[in-house]
C-alpha cells in the first residue's frame, strides 16, 4: 500500500509541474489568488464535517433507476467523491486512482460514488458518474463557489467554458472533496481543501473504511 501511496503523491506532484510549466506566469498567480481568495471566505469550515449528519440526496444511476444515499447506506458505509469534471487532469487522476481501488471498497462492504457537475458522454461508462445538474448534492454538503471574472477568464483561456460543460449556464465549481459516510449517516471522514491540486490518497481511504469494520 505504501507503493500505491507513493505513486499517487508523485502523480499529482508531476501534475503540478506541468500545470507550472505550461501555464504562463499571469494564469498561475490568478490561480493562486483563488485558492487564497477559498481559504479565507471560510467555505471549507462550513463544509459538512466529521460528526454531521450527512443530508440525504437521490439521483440517477447508469441503470436509470433513481436512488437515494440514505438507501445505499441500509447496505454499509458509502464514498462520496466531489469532483469538478473530466477536464481537470487532478480529477482524472484522482477518479482513476479511486477506480483501482473500487473493488477493495466494495469487498468491505462500502459503495463508492463519484459525483461531478459535468454531465457523462457514456453514462454506461466505468466508473460510473453521478451527474449533480447544478451541483445540486455539492450545494447540499456546502461545497461550491463561483468564479470570479479574473478566474472565469483563465478557464476561458484554456477552453474550458464551464457554463456550457455542465450545462448549467453557471461559473462554478465544487471543492474536490471525499467523505465517507457511516451506516449511522454520519460524517466518518471528510477530506476537503481550497488548494484543487491538493486529493485524497486511495491508500488512506480504504484506511477510513476499514476502521468502520472495526
Amino acid at each position: 500500500m505504501e507503493t500505491e501511496k507513493l505513486d499517487f503523491l508523485d502523480k499529482l506532484a508531476q501534475l503540478r509541474a506541468d500545470t507550472c510549466s505550461r501555464l504562463p506566469t499571469p494564469q498561475l498567480a490568478v490561480l493562486a489568488r483563488l485558492t487564497a481568495r477559498l481559504r479565507k471566505c471560510g467555505i471549507i469550515r462550513k463544509s459538512l464535517r466529521p460528526g454531521e449528519t450527512a443530508p440525504d440526496f437521490s439521483f440517477i444511476d447508469r441503470y436509470n433507476n433513481r436512488t437515494n444515499l440514505y438507501q445505499l447506506l441500509e447496505k454499509g458505509p458509502v464514498v462520496v467523491n466531489f469532483f469538478r469534471g473530466m477536464w481537470c487532469p487532478y480529477c482524472r487522476a484522482e477518479v482513476e486512482a479511486y477506480e483501482s481501488v473500487r473493488a477493495r471498497i466494495e469487498a468491505m462492504g462500502a459503495t463508492y460514488l463519484a459525483i461531478t457537475p459535468q454531465k457523462p458522454t457514456d453514462p454506461s461508462a466505468e466508473p460510473q458518474m453521478i451527474f449533480d445538474k447544478h451541483s445540486d448534492i455539492a450545494h447540499q454538503f456546502n461545497l461550491v463557489y463561483e468564479l470570479a471574472d479574473q478566474e472565469i477568464a483563465v478557464f476561458e483561456k484554456r477552453g474550458v467554458k464551464l457554463s456550457e460543460i455542465n450545462e448549467s449556464g453557471r461559473w462554478e465549481l465544487p471543492l474536490p472533496a471525499t467523505y465517507v459516510i457511516a451506516q449511522d449517516r454520519t460524517v466518518a471522514f471528510q477530506f476537503v481543501d481550497a488548494d484543487f491540486r491538493s486529493r485524497c490518497c486511495p491508500v488512506d481511504l480504504l484506511h477510513e473504511v476499514e476502521l468502520l469494520q472495526h
